[in-house]
């Protein structure tokens, strides 16, 4: 089973290599959704509690909240963002299945843990 639990931020960047207007410093309303995959444990009734999803989530989306990527991120691009928020996840007993940005409500990517765990980024 798969479940997403989606938080919002409010950002700016610059891409100074994009050809077009967002070369020049400009701001989002951002949504991010995390997917957990795995079975209905048969004591709590769930596959994971939102709130535990929520307070691992909750530092990362704090350090990304009316913040500047740019002092954050090298090339906070919506792929690089995705990427930096997976980093902060290693380590962490967190079983995420993907991790989807949505940087404007026609543009999103998504990264699986599988693809993260494969790639050197």
């Amino acid at each position: 089973m798969l479940l997403r639990k989606t938080f919002r931020f409010e950002a700016s960047h610059i891409l100074p290599r994009h050809p077009g207007k967002c070369s020049r410093l400009h701001g989002h309303s951002w949504v991010l959704h995390v997917s957990i995959e795995g079975k209905i444990n048969r004591d709590t009734g769930f596959v994971m509690d939102y709130a535990d999803i929520s307070k691992v989530m909750h530092p990362i989306i704090g350090a990304l909240d009316h913040f500047h990527l740019n002092e954050l991120i090298e090339y906070p691009s919506s792929e690089w963002v995705v990427v930096w928020i997976a980093k902060c996840l290693e380590g962490v007993a967190f079983p995420w299945f993907t991790i989807a940005l949505e940087e404007t409500c026609t543009s999103y990517c998504e990264i699986s843990r599988e693809e993260f765990n494969a790639a050197s980024y």
